[in-house]
């Protein structure tokens, strides 16, 4: 049984992660735990009555109810549980513990394609999950609902700390008819030796010695760049990366952040394991 989290500002819009997580983990029964984060006050008095003050929680509207109801009746084998948690928070380390607390495995994080309110809930939400040790994976607007078959898990020669997906994750996103390709991008005049120690590490894992992978060289000053041209050219169904800040300008993960126009147009989902 797989645990995950979903964020929500209580609109029916916000729903919309639901099917796509079902589709993804396709064969899989999940517990669903929808998150509606609500900030920290800063009085001490409001903080004391927070446990006290369940009535002045935000209230889900009858057909954001109703097509919940509607999802779990749909979906009643591959939905265990699914429910609304209201969490205040205002630091990644509350929402960490929270994900803790639940022996949560996978987060699904939409990122709008456009610009968003600075006190948007679903922005501060993907703001701090940034600094959460758990999988996160973000799901561009408007992105259609398909299959994984071309993974491109994007490898940085300098960060030695890097690991490879481990047989579980990669189990849950590779079902049938893939092919993984480790993405390497590396800067002009790299010495060639210093990439040893990432094919080392890609043959030498048990996880992939049976499945369809490759590896790929792009020679670029710029990784975000590198990686955006690679994902235009191969069309890449779903980008891997070891680290949620190791990468890329290429989703508006953070507010105020520029997005690429480039990135507007390529939509692909992009999964950061730690």
């Amino acid at each position: 049984m797989k645990k995950i989290i979903i964020p929500t500002d209580l609109t029916l819009h916000s729903l919309n992660l639901i099917k796509y997580a079902l589709h993804l983990l396709k064969g899989e029964t999940c517990q669903i735990l929808l998150v509606h984060l609500i900030p920290l006050p800063d009085s001490i008095t409001e903080l004391l009555m927070l446990p006290r003050d369940e009535n002045r929680l935000e209230k889900p509207t009858e057909s954001f109810t109703k097509a919940l109801e509607r999802l779990q009746k749909s979906y009643a084998i591959e939905i265990n549980s699914i429910r609304v948690s209201h969490v205040y928070c205002d630091s990644s380390l509350h929402l960490q513990n929270f994900i803790v607390r639940n022996k949560v495995e996978l987060v699904l994080c939409p990122v709008p394609i456009g610009k968003v309110s600075a006190d948007d809930t679903m922005q501060l939400f993907n703001n701090l999950v940034q600094d959460v040790s758990c999988p996160v994976l973000y799901v561009p607007e408007f992105f259609e609902i398909n299959r994984f078959k071309k993974i491109a898990f994007v490898v940085d020669p300098d960060d030695h700390q890097s690991a490879l997906p481990d047989k579980k994750l990669v189990s849950l996103l590779c079902k049938n008819d893939y092919h993984v390709t480790f993405l390497v991008v590396f800067k002009p005049g790299t010495d060639l030796e210093n990439l040893k120690p990432v094919f080392d590490k890609v043959y030498s894992s048990q996880v992939f010695s049976t499945m369809s992978c490759s590896i790929h060289l792009l020679q670029e000053d710029n990784l975000t760049t590198g990686v955006i041209s690679f994902i235009d050219q191969f069309e890449v169904d779903l980008l891997v990366t070891c680290k949620k800040k190791s990468l890329l300008d290429y989703l508006p993960i953070r507010k105020n952040r520029r997005l690429s126009q480039k990135a507007i147009h390529s939509k692909v989902p992009y999964l950061a394991l730690k």
